[in-house]
C-alpha cells in the first residue's frame, strides 16, 4: 500500500548534480560580491548608489581604478560607458573615501575569486547544455512561461525529472513542497505555510522566477481555480 520512492535514471541524476553545483557556485559568487560591497562601504565608497551592477563593465573599471590608486577625476574621464560618465557628480559623491591597504588586498582577492567561480560556472553551463539536448521539447515548453529563461528551465526540469510521474499538477506541487500545510482542530481545517517537503532547489528557483515575473510589467501570474490543473 506504500507508494515507492521516485528513483531518477542515471542521466537525470547527473543533470541534477550539475544544476545543483551551478547553484552552489552562484551562491559563492554572491557571497564574494557582498564582501566586496562591505569592504568598499567600510571606506566610505558607495558605488552601488550610482551603478546598478558594480561588477559590470563600468563598475569593474572603477573598481580596478580604485585599486590602482587612480585619481578620481582621471578615473571619471576614462569610464567606458557614456551614460555612466554623465553621472560624474554622483560618482564624486559616492567616492568620498579611499581604500586602505587591507581593503585593497581583500577586494583584489575577491575579484580573483569571482573570476575563478565564473570560469567554473561557464564550464558547468556548457556541460548542462549538452545534457539537456535530449529534452529539447520540454525545455522549449518550460521557457515559453513568462519569467523562465534557460537556466531556470533546466533547473526545474532537472529537479522534477520525468513529469509523467505526476498525474496532476497538484501532485507535482505537493511533491515539491509548494502546497500549504493543513491542520485540523476539532471540525475546522486550517491551512498554514507551504510544507517545504522535497527539493529545496526547485523552490529556490521558482521563487527566483516569481521575482523576475514581478519585475516585469508586461507579464502577470494567472491564478487558476483549484482543480483546474
Amino acid at each position: 500500500m506504500i507508494e515507492p520512492s521516485r528513483i531518477f535514471p542515471k542521466e537525470d541524476r547527473e543533470l541534477r548534480r550539475l544544476t545543483r553545483a551551478r547553484e552552489g557556485y552562484v551562491t559563492d559568487m554572491t557571497r564574494e560580491k557582498n564582501r566586496i560591497h562591505h569592504a568598499l562601504e567600510s571606506c566610505g565608497i558607495k558605488l552601488s548608489s550610482v551603478l546598478a551592477d558594480v561588477f559590470g563593465k563600468s563598475g569593474r573599471y572603477l573598481l580596478n581604478s580604485l585599486l590602482d590608486g587612480v585619481e578620481l577625476e582621471e578615473m571619471i574621464k576614462g569610464i567606458p560607458v557614456k551614460s555612466i560618465r554623465k553621472k560624474a557628480d554622483q560618482i564624486r559623491e559616492a567616492v568620498r573615501g579611499s581604500l586602505e591597504t587591507t581593503q585593497i588586498i581583500l577586494i583584489r582577492g575577491g575579484l580573483e575569486q569571482i573570476e575563478s567561480i565564473q570560469r567554473r560556472i561557464d564550464e558547468l553551463e556548457g556541460e548542462i547544455k549538452n545534457r539537456i539536448a535530449s529534452r529539447r521539447e520540454d525545455l522549449k515548453i518550460a521557457m515559453s512561461i513568462p519569467g523562465i529563461g534557460f537556466t531556470s528551465a533546466v533547473t526545474i526540469l532537472a529537479e522534477i525529472g520525468d513529469f509523467k510521474d505526476f498525474a496532476k499538477a497538484e501532485q507535482l506541487a505537493a511533491w515539491a513542497g509548494l502546497v500549504p500545510a493543513v491542520y485540523q482542530s476539532d471540525d475546522k481545517l486550517v491551512t498554514g505555510s507551504i510544507t517545504k517537503h522535497g527539493s529545496k532547489h526547485i523552490r529556490w528557483i521558482l521563487v527566483e522566477v516569481a521575482q523576475a515575473i514581478a519585475r516585469t510589467n508586461k507579464s502577470e501570474l494567472e491564478i487558476l481555480p483549484q482543480g483546474s490543473g
